[in-house]
């Protein structure tokens, strides 16, 4: 069933720090057996699980998080497939320069 759905449906409130538990070590992360992804995991889920999240929160260079107010599941879809820019290095934190290498050794 829709573990997240439930969840915020017994609660008044977003329980933030319980949802990043449940997502982080309960459901994927108990599936990372290596400590630094786990960290890696628990890091970006820290840093995007959050209140801003539903309230335009940069998720890439260009990309804000859409309003939950204006828009159902569907319209959530069709913003992701036609606002989210191609990947790139800078969505990652990376310089722009950092696929070059690899766009040469392949």
């Amino acid at each position: 069933s829709n573990v997240l759905a439930t969840y915020l449906d017994a609660n008044p409130a977003v329980p933030w720090d319980d949802l990043r538990y449940i997502f982080g070590e309960i459901m994927y992360g108990g599936h990372i057996t290596d400590a630094w992804d786990r960290r890696t995991n628990n890091t970006y889920l820290q840093v995007l699980m959050q209140p801003e999240l539903l309230a335009g929160l940069e998720l890439a260079p260009g990309f804000k998080s859409p309003d939950p107010q204006k828009h159902g599941y569907t319209d959530y879809i069709t913003y992701i497939n036609a606002q989210l820019p191609a990947e790139s290095p800078p969505q990652f934190g990376l310089h722009p320069n950092a696929e070059i290498g690899y766009l040469m050794a392949t």
